[in-house]
């Protein structure tokens, strides 16, 4: 299939498509491609400018995929104690809050390994809603609760 008949089967301008295809193959600089490492063969300008891997899409069959995106991970958030309570800026309790997964900060900062998130979520979900439970009861099962609690 080529680019004007993809453009067609998914119901983008053929002339649209074709030539922003035909810029960026323009952009490809020269360089030796290496998937295997951060290679520099990037693009020259287009924005966005492709940092690495840059490869010019001139090779037909076209295939095209629906894609949407989403946030997977981030690298900030909300402060919390080691039950899980979230804390506010001077590092007190904040009555009642509790917090786990996605929105706990200050566990990564330059990359995490893949399935963190999930384990991170399960850890702190579990502190969290143990805390939150006990916080829940009157006092008195509160502190029989809490000393009792095993993880």
């Amino acid at each position: 299939m080529t680019v004007r008949e993809l453009a067609m089967k998914i119901g983008l301008d053929p002339d649209a498509l074709a030539t922003a295809i035909a810029e960026f193959n323009a952009a490809v600089q020269e360089g030796a491609f290496n998937p295997a490492i951060k290679d520099g063969k990037h693009t020259s300008g287009i924005s966005p400018r492709k940092s690495n891997w840059a490869q010019p899409l001139d090779t037909p069959p076209y295939d095209a995929f629906a894609v949407t995106c989403g946030i997977t991970y981030t690298f900030g958030g909300l402060k919390n104690s080691v039950e899980g309570q979230v804390l506010d800026r001077i590092g007190a309790p904040v009555e009642g809050l509790y917090a786990a997964g996605e929105l706990v900060g200050g566990l990564f900062y330059h990359n995490y390994p893949g399935g963190s998130g999930l384990m991170a979520g399960s850890v702190f979900g579990r502190l969290a809603g143990r805390s939150a439970t006990a916080h829940g009861r009157s006092p008195w099962d509160r502190t029989r609760h809490l000393g009792t609690a095993r993880a």
